[in-house]
């Protein structure tokens, strides 16, 4: 073997890196389906408002849970910013919480690769 080729003993410490990498690895791909998802909702919230704004209707339906409610216009529009509002703190939270894990496995993977170089694929493919 070259030097470059050598083998390196993998601690037990090292496999408990190695695992946290692949723990962290699919709860950063959660993280980024559910930021998607609820950026998909604010867009939706967002089309409801303006909807809502152009609308010469005095009682809309507006939808709590699995039912169409019928609110006043003035009700309706205070509900969806509320929503509006919740639904951005979410995503606010997912975004911190994605940046956190993000940051974790840059750690991770700069201190693995530091120690197994090219023996060592932690990248997707």
């Amino acid at each position: 073997m070259s030097k470059a080729q050598a083998h390196i003993e993998v601690l037990a410490e090292d496999q408990q890196r190695i695992n946290a990498f692949s723990r962290l690895h699919v709860k950063m791909q959660e993280l980024e389906r559910k930021l998607a998802s609820e950026k998909r909702y604010l867009e939706e919230l967002e089309d409801a408002s303006n909807e809502l704004m152009l609308s010469d209707d005095d009682n809309v339906r507006f939808l709590v849970g699995e039912c169409l409610v019928h609110f006043e216009k003035d009700t309706a529009e205070g509900r969806l910013e509320e929503v509006t509002k919740e639904a951005k703190e979410s995503a606010d939270k997912t975004t911190a919480d994605l940046a956190d894990v993000k940051k974790q496995l840059g750690d991770l993977k700069a201190h693995l690769y530091a120690k197994f170089g090219s023996q060592i694929n932690l990248e997707e493919e």
